[in-house]
């Protein structure tokens, strides 16, 4: 019975796969790519290949979301191809030898454009719609701007509008969690600062609606198999190491710099959500200038929509592929 046991938590410990999808067009695949000289992990599931691609860009930096896949996008599956990225030094992709001087947004950027250009070629499509949430969010809007024709659409979850340290986002976190200090069980001397941050936003239900830790996260991790647990650990790693060696070389306010695009755009948020504040990416939305855009609230949800109300976000993915097109035809960017 121990030998048994032993086998079975071996066998757990280092598993890795995907489960088949059973119908005649589908594709299921976990697979590993060279991008830019280092072994990255990809995702591609959906029940029929003739479906317009769907590139997940994760958030962060370095906070994978291929290990929440099973929990969230059975559904979006039917619609799409859908496409999940451990980006470098994050989830199965992180290496303790990783170089942090190779960490950088344009960094990021030139991996993208290697990852769209893989499945482009793999899965014979001109052009994938793009989601980003949180940090991938940001890096979405940087990519869809500056290679729309690789793209049929920009979809912002959790959408990043600034989250440079001087910038608005922390003023309003802090007074947020301020105004509900007796109910967080703060005592007047505590300060709210980058040490408690995080553990507070997710027990005032910022982060996950409802919930009060990171445990929903951490239990659907758990269960996913396409991670093993040595991937597991990798995450809390992956995190922590891009978080303190990402260097920001490109622009970081979008409301400035990033709002003119020539592909229709739309952002995804929950009302609850103080993490990327919902007022915040409002703003960014009624400046955004694009062919088409679209604005979704999610009431009873907060940071990670898509996570926490999986049906509703593919009912919307679908519902803007019936309304935009499979892939909407470019706007021309010249007069």
């Amino acid at each position: 019975m121990v030998s048994a046991n032993l086998l079975l938590a071996v066998a757990y410990s280092v598993k890795s796969f995907t489960p088949p999808i059973f119908a005649e067009n589908s594709i299921a695949e976990l697979r590993s790519l060279m991008v830019n000289g280092d072994e990255q992990f990809l995702l591609v599931r959906g029940m029929d290949t003739n479906s317009p691609v769907l590139l997940f860009l994760h958030g962060g930096p370095g906070m994978p979301a291929m290990y929440l896949a099973h929990n969230f996008q059975r559904e979006l599956e039917k619609h799409f191809v859908v496409v999940h990225w451990d980006q470098r030094a994050s989830g199965k992709s992180f290496k303790v030898d990783t170089d942090p001087g190779t960490l950088s947004t344009s960094a990021l950027l030139a991996d993208t454009d290697v990852v769209v250009d893989f499945l482009r070629d793999q899965l014979e499509t001109d052009r994938l719609w793009l989601v980003g949430h949180s940090h991938g969010a940001y890096l979405g809007a940087l990519y869809a701007r500056r290679y729309e024709e690789k793209m049929c659409a920009f979809v912002g979850i959790g959408q990043v509008t600034n989250d440079a340290s001087s910038g608005p986002v922390a003023a309003l976190q802090r007074r947020f969690l301020e105004e509900r200090r007796e109910e967080l069980g703060l005592e007047p001397d505590v300060v709210i600062d980058d040490s408690n941050l995080e553990n507070l936003l997710f027990k005032s239900g910022s982060e996950i609606h409802g919930e009060t830790s990171f445990a929903p996260l951490l239990l659907a991790g758990l269960t996913a198999p396409e991670y093993s647990l040595f991937d597991i650990l990798k995450v809390a790693k992956g995190s922590s190491f891009s978080s303190k060696n990402m260097r920001y070389d490109m622009p970081r306010d979008l409301l400035t710099h990033e709002w003119q695009f020539n592909i229709p755009v739309a952002l995804i948020m929950g009302r609850h959500d103080m993490v990327t504040p919902t007022k915040l990416a409002r703003d960014y939305f009624d400046r955004i200038e694009a062919p088409l855009k679209a604005w979704y609230q999610f009431e009873e949800a907060a940071h990670f929509p898509h996570f926490e109300k999986p049906n509703r976000f593919a009912v919307t993915m679908s519902e803007l592929k019936e309304i935009w097109g499979e892939c909407p035809q470019l706007v021309s960017s010249s007069p």
